[in-house]
């Protein structure tokens, strides 16, 4: 129980926080800051017991594969985390691949909709966080997922031997979402799109692969005045004479003043 309530502390604080805390490793942003700032707020950092290593997001998150620069500030030289969440434990190198600790509470929502009888299917899978909260939460019938970069896949494997995921139970391919999609013979229940934040909504993609009554959590970037405009975009360009009905919609994290990454909830009607 202490560690649950640890976990909301920590997970609140860095809401607040110009910071995010990814198991031993400490990731702040400049904001600005002077080198002797954050080498204070380090320090502060390193009290936190998990906390063994401090680096400074050098850059912002860019391009298809969401990757970040950091430089060491104090502690142990070391850009692997080990991270804990939801039940489940996730090896991931900081640079090499995008995760986010703040969609800890959105990994939870989601498989928390999920039924065992389900065939899911998971979109930009990175080091596997969604698809493994989904299966420990969830346990559905068979979990398909698609990731481009070769180094998230590396992790996303070591991450499944960790949580002990039987064998089968996920499945990974490796490659472009545009380019795999079509080969997929297969229709989903339930499908995840954690994209990134792209102009390309890759919805065209996701309705090729539904059935009539398929689920679809879609996550979307953008700045709150602008959301009714965004919705009705996204169900106009829904393409191949397919129907979807938004039943629900939930900042799912803060990117930018008043602008926020939402989960997008559809239901195919056709």
């Amino acid at each position: 129980m202490g560690n649950i309530k640890y976990q909301k502390i920590i997970q609140l604080y860095e809401k607040m926080a110009s910071y995010d805390i990814i198991g031993n490793i400490a990731i702040i942003k400049p904001d600005g800051k002077t080198k002797k700032q954050k080498l204070e707020e380090a320090k502060k950092l390193l009290k936190i017991p998990s906390v063994k290593t401090v680096l400074e997001k050098s850059e912002r998150v860019k391009g298809r594969l969401r990757k970040i620069q950091t430089t060491f500030i104090l502690g142990e030289k070391n850009k692997t985390a080990l991270y804990k969440e939801n039940n489940c434990l996730f090896k991931v190198d900081v640079d090499g691949c995008y995760f986010s600790p703040r969609l800890s509470n959105d990994r939870k929502e989601i498989a928390l909709k999920i039924k065992k009888k389900d065939k899911v299917l998971a979109m930009f899978a990175g080091i596997g966080a969604y698809p493994i909260v989904i299966w420990k939460l969830a346990k559905p019938q068979l979990i398909t997922t698609i990731e481009i970069s070769k180094e998230c896949n590396k992790y996303f494997k070591e991450n499944l031997k960790l949580n002990k995921i039987p064998e089968g139970k996920i499945k990974i391919i490796q490659g472009d979402v545009k380019k795999q999609i079509p080969k997929i013979k297969e229709k989903f229940d339930v499908i995840v799109m954690t994209r990134p934040n792209l102009k390309f909504t890759f919805l065209k993609q996701a309705l090729l692969v539904s059935k009539k009554g398929t689920k679809i959590f879609y996550h979307l970037f953008s700045h709150e005045k602008n959301l009714e405009n965004e919705l009705e975009k996204l169900k106009k360009e829904s393409g191949l004479k397919r129907k979807i009905k938004i039943r629900g919609v939930k900042k799912a994290g803060d990117i930018a003043p008043y602008k926020y990454r939402y989960r997008i909830e559809m239901k195919v009607l056709n």
